[in-house]
């Protein structure tokens, strides 16, 4: 289906959203800005953002959230169309994005299927639901493969150019991929690539398509062959997410140079994939990944195999002509392997153990170093506020009796005493800003998502600096010595934009996840590199991460110079 508009509005917004669409992110398009006037206009540019952040933009966060509300007014504009193009595009971010709610998938599928529906619709519903099973589960289970037959019907029913084949025979490759098939896989995935053309959004089904034709050619031991492929795949490379495909590149190039013996190139590669993997933080997330990775370690036990059936062969070889002498020696040379594993073993299990009462120690050291820093927190907010905030009222009080009782004519000293008066309220005020940001906490009777707001308005009004506080699900109490931490971690942070970034705008994003609570505070300043960071500016962090490691979270920090710096923090509550 297609949207028929008459509004000039509306056909600009279409036109521009199309373009987003076919190009895909692989190559630059510039923003429109319209102010929508209806709804109509208003759904349109949710997709249009929404699609600008899923391919232009390296964190797509944002983008769930233009499909949601793209979603939500379609639907008070009952236009059918509407409504299917902005469920396409959360389906799109779901396969973009490799998510692993898959019942939170399944929400929008619903949401599809009661639409009225062609023939096309329920294939994009049999397509998605298939793609998003292939991601989410460890194994192929019985309702993919039935799902996966269906896509059989298709490929005898529908025309190769309907532009929906290239992906439906690069899935069926996957499935028959699944079952051992390679070769009838590799024909599947050789004619996606070709029915995919040079069509801009189907440029990383081209670039998949060949990373699993070389993943197949390796896995019949060609790896030059294979090698050839992964520089082929280079040329359609996703510049949409290029992290993503560095990850897919440097990790395969890793499984074929080990194949081949050279483990300094294989080292090299798997070390990038490495670093690309912790930023795209795929820990949870993709079957890909996760498929990556137990290749690599099914070929290393293969290898392992090998030669333990290569011995195995030349021990019965062995035993048939020298008997049972040398029999009984292949037992005795077994048994001196297995100590030998046992003692590694047990080296490795003492090693790991003082590498735990290290850990350990230092996460008492920090704890200790934090409770410092909060009593001398608390000590210098009071010393400030009691004293010299005193100080300086009573000098103050002074001063104008002073003036008061001064008589005449104004001159030129009344000019400065005016400028005086000035400086020293400008001063009292400054310390009982500083006195009321260094004590802010969270305390026992308002919690966390309160303490936040009220920091925050506190140091926008102080130091100018604009600071946006988004929660999600933080309608519950924390435990209060975790909702301590997290606000000194924030406070933290804070302050170093405060600092060092020069930032006019900050944002805090608060939310409670129903296992975890994630943390994220950026801004628009200056930014940073990591490697030309001090180690007197570093502290801080330093700081921050080793107190989510206790917490056993994660920290992951993006900046870039004149870009600005994002700070996430993912908590585990269970």
């Amino acid at each position: 289906e297609i949207l028929l508009l008459d509004n000039p509005r509306e056909k600009q917004l279409l036109e521009y959203l199309a373009d987003l669409m076919y190009y895909a992110g692989q190559q630059p398009l510039k923003d429109i800005q319209v102010s929508p006037e209806n709804n109509m206009e208003e759904a349109l540019v949710s997709l249009t953002q929404g699609y600008r952040q899923l391919y232009y933009t390296a964190n797509k966060a944002d983008a769930f959230r233009y499909f949601h509300d793209a979603f939500e007014v379609a639907k008070k504009t009952n236009s059918e169309p509407l409504i299917k193009a902005s469920l396409i595009a959360i389906f799109e971010y779901y396969h973009t994005s490799i998510l692993q709610n898959s019942q939170q998938f399944d929400i929008y599928v619903q949401e599809y299927k009661k639409l009225k529906l062609d023939d096309l619709d329920k294939v994009v519903i049999d397509l998605y639901s298939l793609i998003f099973l292939s991601q989410t589960l460890d194994k192929p289970n019985a309702a993919y493969f039935e799902l996966a037959n269906k896509l059989s019907t298709y490929l005898k029913e529908m025309p190769d150019i309907s532009r929906i084949m290239p992906r439906i025979y690069y899935e069926k490759a996957l499935s028959l991929e699944y079952n051992n098939q390679m070769d009838s896989a590799a024909q599947l995935y050789s004619h996606a690539f070709k029915l995919a053309n040079n069509y801009p959004f189907m440029q990383y089904l081209r670039f998949s398509s060949k990373l699993k034709l070389s993943n197949i050619e390796f896995l019949k031991k060609n790896y030059q062959k294979a090698l050839d492929l992964v520089q082929e795949a280079k040329l359609y490379y996703d510049k949409s997410d290029s992290t993503r495909s560095n990850l897919f590149i440097n990790r395969y190039l890793a499984l074929y140079y080990a194949g081949l013996e050279r483990y300094d190139s294989a080292y090299f590669h798997f070390k990038n994939s490495s670093d690309a993997e912790y930023k795209l933080d795929y820990r949870k997330n993709t079957l890909e990944i996760n498929r990556l990775n137990v290749e690599l370690q099914t070929q290393q036990k293969e290898l392992e195999n090998i030669n333990l059936r290569q011995n195995k062969i030349l021990l019965i070889v062995a035993s048939s002509i020298l008997g049972l002498l040398l029999l009984m020696s292949y037992l005795a040379l077994k048994n001196v392997r297995s100590k030998k594993r046992m003692i590694e073993k047990e080296k490795e299990l003492q090693t790991q153990s003082m590498e735990k009462i290290l850990k350990e120690q230092e996460l008492v050291s920090i704890d200790a170093m934090i409770e410092g820093q909060e009593k001398e927190r608390q000590r210098i907010a009071n010393e400030l506020h009691d004293n010299l905030g005193s100080l300086l009222a009573t000098v103050k009080y002074h001063f104008q009796n002073l003036r008061v009782k001064k008589n005449g004519h104004r001159t030129g000293e009344d000019s400065l005493l005016d400028k005086t008066d000035d400086l020293i309220e400008e001063a009292y005020q400054k310390v009982r800003s500083i006195a009321h940001v260094r004590n802010a906490g969270v305390h026992a009777q308002e919690g966390l998502l309160p303490a936040v707001k009220n920091f925050a308005a506190k140091v926008a009004v102080s130091n100018k600096l604009r600071i946006d506080v988004i929660d999600h699900g933080m309608d519950e109490r924390l435990e209060n010595s975790l909702e301590i931490t997290l606000f000194r971690i924030i406070q933290e942070l804070i302050t170093n934009i405060i600092k060092h970034s020069g930032a006019g705008e900050a944002a805090i994003h608060l939310t409670h996840h129903e296992n975890s609570i994630n943390m994220l505070v950026e801004d628009n300043g200056k930014g940073f590199e990591f490697s030309e960071l001090k180690s007197d500016q570093g502290m801080g962090l330093y700081s921050i991460r080793k107190r989510v490691e206790s917490l056993k979270g994660e920290l992951t920090v993006e900046s870039l110079k004149d870009k600005g710096t994002t700070v996430i923090i993912d908590i585990p509550l269970a």
